[in-house]
């Protein structure tokens, strides 16, 4: 609970008066409390304020009561924020315009010490000051990895400087109480733990797993040291005169202010959880917790090659190959599934896809299409603008086997988060490939890098309509089954894996997560086909959908459900 009292004139006159300022009535509401905190922070930092070392214990108060602040935001984000973009947006920028408004007092403060050098009132404090602004650096760094926004080179100088000044004064591992009820730390721990979270993170972290992770970099880190000389030949090191983060040593020598970090001590602590992880896997497979479980061991494992002493690349699934050129694109489930179930309906509408230039120059002689396959071209280039992702079409980087990599113009990373179904094509191809989202990297604020997994090369959107039984206790049967009517219907992905002469087709559905039930009864009806469906155990699961086998009964029929090709192999 958040606490404050608004008749107070200056609660950061000093640490009693911040103390009592927080011991005021209390409010629930996090975003509200946020917003009178800036304020006060603000009025810290204005031309006119006068910086005191007593006015800087009030800071350190106030900081250490907006711990919990940070937390409750987070851990909300973290929850909240797939539910909608509105919300994302809200939680995102509570997190980061208080992180920046910390940042900016704390900076001032650390000019005015550094300006009064000789003053023992101003140096006492130094270290806290350093500590307290390394944290919200640390803040800063996570906020902007929930939306897979990488550092950029002006932060991490700013962070390395705080370093220095501390390795320079020798109180970087000086114990240092930020939070009340909780051990003390370091500058050093502090600094160890957002250069460990950026070299974790590569892109495929979402904010859960952010959060998890940084709720175990305290312990992981624990056993962390800057050093000058390094243990192994392809050791870690961090350059406090450069503007990147941790990377491991190569051939090349090594210049600048370096300090070198043995990870061998993270590393036997991830293996070590890695081990506990499986025997809780085993002793369990088949309980509530083994996707969870599953999904952790998965990261355990990524997280211990990435800081393993010695090299340990994990191995790709298809070599890259360099591709250029632009596909249309379209996002969610909802929408790929209806665009193809448009599709579906109109046998001539993918026919008629491609552009044409003699449509082009009617309607500059004419002011109309005269030719009806240009006027339907039209008409499909105006459908794909109501399914289609916003900004355009993307730009294919590289492609493999298994997936690929392009660069998407999106102005909020919130509009596509881990775990988003993508459709696309060639822009003057005809099929469509659908992809899982698993990597992402903001380079700017208007394009953003996006690995994807590719899990069919061709689909179909369907419907799947809800049986009902015809009363509880009914004895009317047809053909030996229990009568049953129609309810309601939604949209799903139909997908179908070709096995040749090995084996039947196995089939399965892409379906809203909250449609899902295993053993669920369902018709599914395209243009050709009506079949009933039974829902089967989960392929894989996100927020919003659920891949799902299931065996097909044929109840009626103009031909099978058409979808080709095949689909990635389950995990």
């Amino acid at each position: 609970m958040f606490g404050f009292l608004k008749s107070r004139k200056d609660p950061l006159a000093d640490a009693r008066s911040a103390a009592r300022w927080f011991a005021a009535p209390t409010t629930a509401d996090a975003l509200a409390f946020k917003q009178e905190l800036i304020a006060e922070l603000r009025r810290v930092t204005a031309p006119t304020a006068k910086l005191t070392p007593r006015r800087l214990a009030a800071l350190f108060v106030i900081d250490r009561h907006a711990a919990h602040l940070f937390s409750s935001l987070a851990a909300q984000y973290a929850e909240h924020a797939n539910r909608s973009a509105k919300i994302e947006r809200q939680l995102w920028s509570a997190l980061f315009d208080l992180s920046q408004a910390f940042q900016t007092a704390f900076r001032a403060y650390e000019h005015a010490a550094l300006d009064n050098e000789y003053s023992g009132r101003w140096q006492q404090p130094l270290p806290e000051l350093v500590c307290r602004q390394i944290v919200h650096l640390g803040h800063d760094a996570k906020a902007r990895l929930y939306r897979y926004e990488s550092w950029i080179p002006g932060k991490w100088a700013e962070l390395h400087q705080l370093m220095g000044l501390a390795s320079a004064r020798q109180f970087e591992r000086s114990a240092v109480s930020i939070m009340s009820g909780r051990p003390s730390t370091t500058i050093e721990h502090q600094y160890l733990m957002i250069v460990v979270l950026q070299l974790l993170d590569t892109g495929n972290l979402t904010p859960r797993q952010l959060e998890q992770v940084w709720h175990q970099l305290d312990g992981w880190c624990a056993s962390l040291r800057l050093s000058t000389e390094p243990q192994t030949m392809s050791s870690f090191f961090v350059d406090l005169a450069s503007r990147e983060g941790l990377k491991r040593r190569t051939t090349k020598p090594l210049e600048g202010s370096v300090l070198f970090v043995d990870t061998q001590p993270l590393h036997a602590l991830l293996m070590q959880q890695q081990i506990s992880v499986e025997q809780a896997i085993r002793t369990k497979p088949r309980s509530e917790e083994t996707t969870r479980l599953s999904d952790q061991l998965c990261l355990l494992r990524r997280f211990a090659a990435k800081v393993a002493p010695e090299p340990k690349l994990l191995p790709r699934h298809g070599e890259r190959a360099v591709a250029s050129g632009n596909v249309d694109a379209i996002v969610g489930l909802s929408k790929i599934a209806g665009y193809l179930r448009d599709e579906d309906r109109d046998p001539d509408f993918q026919r008629y896809a491609g552009k044409s230039f003699g449509g082009a120059v009617e309607i500059a002689v004419f002011g109309r299409i005269r030719n009806e396959s240009d006027r339907r071209s039209e008409l499909a280039r105006h459908r794909l603008t109501q399914y289609a992702a916003p900004g355009g079409p993307w730009e294919m980087k590289d492609v493999s086997q298994t997936g690929f990599r392009l660069i998407a113009p999106m102005n909020d990373a919130s509009e596509l988060p881990i775990g988003t179904l993508v459709a696309t094509r060639p822009q003057l191809g005809s099929l469509w490939t659908l992809g899982i989202v698993r990597r992402m990297r903001r380079h700017t604020s208007e394009r953003t890098e996006i690995g994807v997994e590719i899990v069919a090369s061709s689909l179909a959107g369907v419907d799947l309509v809800e049986q009902r039984r015809i009363t509880e206790a009914s004895d009317y049967l047809v053909d030996g089954e229990e009568g049953v009517i129609s309810g309601r219907s939604f949209i799903a992905l139909f997908l179908t894996l070709h096995k040749g002469n090995r084996g039947h087709d196995v089939q399965s559905l892409i379906i809203p997560v909250g449609e899902y039930q295993p053993s669920k009864r369902l018709t599914l009806v395209t243009s050709k086909s009506i079949y009933r469906v039974v829902l089967g155990g989960p392929i894989e699961q996100q927020v919003d959908w659920v891949w799902t086998a299931i065996e097909p009964q044929e109840i009626g029929t103009r031909g099978r459900p058409t979808s080709q090709a095949g689909y990635r192999n389950a995990h």
